[in-house]
């Protein structure tokens, strides 16, 4: 394999598993009665456990079993097709990942009752070939308006979009308040506020081929803040060691 694949390492989105941690520990490659999906929802909620616990409190083989977890959670993100090279294979994301080791760090904080606390941060670099590419087409690209993390999902977008919903209804009630144009009524400004809040709740939910709210991992988390905060975290700290 060539050594110009341009991929990042990056927890799997919530909706591309490819491995489970079944109910004795064991990891498999398909799900089972009681099994755990692993991804990136199951790495931020492993990092908020293991921060509430702390490194004192975990034994040597609890640290190893979760890095292995986390390695299975993880998956090749390819970015081959932003200069033009071939895209990875199957086999060679699979043998990326088999080669992939984890290392899970713990940042410290002493408190003194004399004094401010001590802090321990971790600046993570991440290996070359991950950051270039982005940088470059960045540049390439110039000035814009807004920006959107090339390391984000879709989901990401549907959680966004589904909290400003009241700002962005607050922003649409300004409209009344500056000189609407001729035979503007209210009845017409309460439809449109309703038609906004409708568009707001209809582009928050995953749908099936038929259109209708799918029934998926998706949605569940769409109406849940703390499995959101968990792949979140999940995110953030796979995206920064990548």
């Amino acid at each position: 394999m060539s050594d110009e694949k341009h991929y990042v390492i990056v927890g799997a989105e919530v909706d591309q598993t490819e491995r489970w941690l079944l109910p004795d520990g064991t990891i498999a490659d398909q799900p089972a009665p009681g099994a755990i999906p692993l991804n990136v929802e199951f790495i931020g909620r492993l990092m908020v456990e293991l921060s509430i616990r702390g490194k004192a409190q975990l034994s040597r083989q609890e640290l190893d079993r979760a890095q292995e977890q986390v390695r299975a959670a993880l998956m090749v993100q390819d970015f081959s097709a932003l200069d033009g090279s071939a895209g990875l294979s199957d086999a060679e994301r699979a043998a990326i990942l088999e080669r992939t080791t984890v290392r899970i760090e713990f940042e410290s904080r002493s408190r003194d009752a004399c004094g401010p606390d001590r802090n321990s941060r971790i600046l993570v670099v991440p290996s070359d070939k991950t950051l270039e590419i982005t940088q470059e087409m960045l540049e390439r690209q110039g000035k814009a308006e807004g920006f959107r993390p090339p390391l984000s999902y879709e989901l990401d977008k549907s959680l966004m979009l589904a909290s400003l919903k009241s700002e962005i209804l607050a922003m649409v009630r300004e409209f009344a308040g500056k000189a609407p144009p001729d035979k503007w009524t209210p009845e017409l400004q309460a439809a449109l506020e309703t038609h906004m809040a409708e568009a707001v709740a209809e582009r928050s939910v995953f749908k099936d081929g038929g259109g209708l709210p799918a029934d998926d991992v998706k949605n569940e988390i769409m109406t849940s803040p703390m499995r959101a905060f968990h792949r979140s975290v999940g995110i953030y700290a796979t995206n920064m060691c990548r």
